[in-house]
């Protein structure tokens, strides 16, 4: 079998390599899969038994395949080789290894929802509120992942003391239960390699050659396994690429290659750099941004691929909305031009709160799209309670979104009191919140109470918010429901609260398409009718693709639209707030990102940064300074988009100012120069009694004669 023709000389050197350790540094699109595939082939072609062969995967997707493509390429089975993901290889040990401690062999594996339940019950036996539990329970998983039992830890704050009063609980009820979680799979192969001998050898023994796919995505308690397997024989093959490591909340080490080489040196580094899916000028920027990067190895990605057209950085955007517009007439162009499918595009992002404009403007284009990896915007748990809340604004007697309310508004309100309220709003053929003040005088106790504050505080909510301006009703609504507060104990919390600011920018948005008048009846219209259709994952496969980068790893496209590159988006805030570590991570997603296009490249940087319902200036990517200036191929091409304002003169600069700096609305008095977060600049030219803090009325330098309710409005005094 020749099958040197088929490899390049850097794969051939790989798959042949005769034993010890190696690191095989897999560029993007440089052929990894192939790689693996040839390796495993080769060794049982040089009369490895297939029993000595463990291939380690991520995915049973990924194993399936490997196997499928070694049998193709030596003809025969390959069922006797040990090739599987992480989690179901150690599993299969364990059921062979455990009489009993800590569990029997024929235990049961929890998944992550029937480790939350469990860990619910506990929050509740404890007095804790259960909303908690996906916290707690990843704080459980990395303790898990670093190797510690829950005598081990030493909380460093009270969530995390809270975490191990649950962690101890937690590991007693799944002993109980004869039960194991994912992390017990890894952690428990551990334990039973330190504290039998005999086990660890046996396996050392019988196993001669591990391969590793996807090694940048390994744990530390996954790496310490391999390092156990690997230290007799010395044969371990790890196959990954350091500058595509982006999955760091999970517990992802792009450290473990440094490991590897330190532990089995001398190691062989064999670089796999040559390209096989995009253009030069696409990899001129991609090798760029990873000179940049302090902790990946050195690679210098080249191709034999026929020069492409040139990568776009599009500045001529002013927000999201129009980045939309431009992407959607690109791929009317595109399509036409190129002869392409609609699955050739993608629309990449950094959060899942960013999709909200391109989901519109497609719809609106009647171009079918797929979600990758979320539900659509409108569709997304925490958008339809805040919808709810907007929805009860305007009509109290839309039973879901009273449900809605009650569930999430902080109510005391439970499913027994809702069926009596439901019966009884039936009976009086009415809705049940016009049933509450009855319902009231016919209970006691803590129903009483919770009826009483419930209906009275939604009474004042829409008092004080049914007068207010579109934008103002929608920022003052999220802070009167309290779901910014229901949401921080969630294990996605950020996401969470990304997409609810997202909502308030909606909002602003629509003022900006449909002007001042702009109601809240005619916003929900909008978001209804934009929600109506289909999901877009159900349609047909010909769809164009709109993903977080996260979510398209190891994909490649024929054109890839990369949008919203602004500092605070990409790199992420959060990056900022937790140092270099996360900026570099930030860093090679983004060079993810840049390598999933296959031809044609678009990098969007919009002036104006929306995402939280005022009109602030956008920072450019620093990522977009790293790969321009030495690199002429990347041009600045602020082109207009279509039918898109040549003649609108843009908003006037913003500086953005923080909710902390707004003024005391003491301070907010007739003849003082303010400003607010989406209006501007303006003087105070009256203020108003409305039994509460008070209402000014402004003349905006932009905007025009505004009145403002001073318990929601964000002013900020200059003179």
């Amino acid at each position: 079998m020749n099958w040197q023709r088929d490899l390049d000389a850097q794969q051939w050197k790989a798959v042949s390599h005769p034993h010890g350790p190696v690191i095989v540094l897999a560029g993007a699109g440089s052929g990894k899969t192939r790689v693996l595939t040839y390796r495993v082939a080769y060794l049982l072609t040089q009369g490895i038994p297939p029993t000595q062969i463990l291939a380690l995967t991520f995915t049973n997707k990924a194993a399936d395949t490997m196997r499928q493509r070694v049998e193709a390429l030596i003809g025969t089975s390959a069922l006797g080789v040990r090739l599987g993901t992480f989690h179901s290889t150690f599993a299969r040990w364990l059921r062979r290894e455990l009489t009993g401690f800590p569990v029997s062999g024929d235990f049961t594996i929890y998944d992550e929802e029937d480790s939350r339940a469990v860990i619910r019950d506990i929050l509740r036996e404890m007095g804790h509120d259960a909303k908690v539990a996906p916290t707690i329970r990843s704080i459980i998983s990395r303790w898990k992942n670093e190797g510690l039992s829950w005598r081990q830890v030493h909380p460093q704050s009270h969530t995390e003391r809270i975490a191990l009063q649950v962690y101890e609980k937690y590991e007693s009820r799944l002993r109980l239960a004869q039960a194991l979680d994912f992390d017990d799979l890894l952690l428990e192969t551990e334990r039973l390699f330190q504290r039998e001998p005999a086990v660890l050898e046996r396996y050392q023994t019988s196993i001669q050659h591990i391969l590793v796919d996807e090694y940048q995505d390994t744990n530390p308690l996954q790496y310490r396994i391999l390092r156990r397997l690997a230290e007799k024989h010395r044969n371990i093959f790890a196959v990954g690429d350091d500058a595509q490591s982006i999955y760091r909340f999970r517990g992802a080490d792009v450290r473990n290659f440094r490991y590897l080489e330190q532990d089995f040196a001398p190691v062989t580094i064999i670089r796999l750099e040559q390209n096989y899916r995009s253009t030069p000028q696409i990899l001129t920027l991609a090798n760029a941004l990873l000179r940049h990067s302090r902790e990946v190895y050195q690679k210098e990605l080249f191709t034999k691929n026929l020069p492409g057209p040139e990568p776009v950085i599009h500045t001529g955007c002013l927000n999201a909305h129009e980045e939309a517009l431009f992407v959607t007439n690109k791929i009317r162009e595109e399509l036409a031009r190129y002869h392409l499918h609609y699955w050739d595009f993608a629309i990449l992002y950094r959060t899942n709160a960013y999709s909200r404009a391109f989901e519109e403007a497609l719809r609106a284009a009647r171009i079918p799209y797929r979600l990758i990896g979320t539900v659509s915007f409108y569709q997304r748990e925490e958008v339809k309670h805040f919808l709810a809340f907007l929805r009860f604004l305007l009509n109290p007697d839309d039973e879901q979104a009273l449900r809605r309310v009650f569930a999430v508004g902080g109510s005391g309100i439970g499913d027994t009191t809702l069926e009596k309220l439901t019966a009884l709003a039936e009976s009086h053929r009415t809705s049940i919140w016009q049933v509450i003040p009855t319902a009231i005088e016919e209970v006691k106790g803590a129903t009483k109470r919770a009826l009483e504050s419930f209906y009275t505080r939604m009474l004042r909510f829409r008092q004080r918010l049914l007068n207010l301006p579109l934008v103002e009703q929608v920022e003052a609504a999220l802070e009167e429901s309290g779901l910014w507060q229901y949401y921080e104990g969630d294990d996605h919390a950020r996401e969470r609260q990304e997409n609810l600011q997202a909502l308030v920018a909606a909002a602003q948005d629509f003022i900006l398409q449909v002007g001042e008048g702009a109601t809240l009846k005619d916003f929900l219209e909008r978001v209804a009718l934009s929600s109506a259709t289909d999901d877009p994952k159900e349609g047909p496969p010909n769809a164009v693709w709109l993903s977080t980068v996260h979510g398209v790893k190891g994909l490649e496209f024929h054109t890839v639209f990369l949008v919203g590159v602004i500092e605070g988006l990409f790199p992420h805030s959060y990056a900022h707030e937790e140092g270099e570590e996360a900026l570099e991570e930030e860093r090679r997603i983004f060079y993810v990102a840049l390598t999933r296009a296959a031809r044609h490249l678009y990098i969007l940087q919009p002036q104006f940064d929306t995402r939280y319902g005022d009109r602030r200036p956008a920072i450019p990517s620093r990522f977009l300074e790293e790969i321009q200036p030495s690199h002429k191929e990347a041009k600045l091409r602020p082109a207009l988009i279509g039918h898109s304002h040549p003649s609108m003169k843009p908003p006037p600069k913003i500086l953005a100012f923080s909710p902390e700096e707004a003024s005391s609305p003491s301070e907010i008095l007739p003849g003082r120069r303010v400003q607010h977060t989406h209006f501007g600049f303006g003087e105070v030219i009256s203020r108003e009694d409305n039994g509460a803090v008070g209402v000014v009325e402004v003349i905006f330098d932009t905007y025009g004669k505004k009145k403002l309710d001073l318990r929601y409005a964000k002013l900020r005094v200059l003179t």
